[in-house]
């Protein structure tokens, strides 16, 4: 599966509230497009993009993922389950 498919496939659904803000903060991270499927440190993200992400995380849904975990998370959308579900 080439990079267009795995994007297209990721446009079908629709996100969640959650899953849009997540992207979002990525975006303005790395200044890069980037899907649910997509993996941080693929796009360029390294270990300082990777606090400033963890950081906006807390601030933005009040929960705070561990850097052990986000470096675990294979993909935007593993990362999405850590944050789970908030408000």
């Amino acid at each position: 599966m080439g990079v267009g498919e795995a994007e297209a496939q990721s446009d079908d659904v629709p996100l969640d509230d959650v899953e849009q803000r997540l992207i979002l903060i990525v975006r303005k991270t790395l200044d890069v497009p980037c899907t649910l499927d997509d993996n941080f440190f693929a796009l360029g993200g390294g270990s300082l993009d990777a606090l400033d992400v963890l950081a906006r995380i807390r601030e933005e849904f009040g929960v705070r993922v561990r850097l052990r975990e986000f470096f675990r998370a294979g993909t935007m959308r593993e990362l999405r389950n850590l944050i789970g579900d908030v408000g």
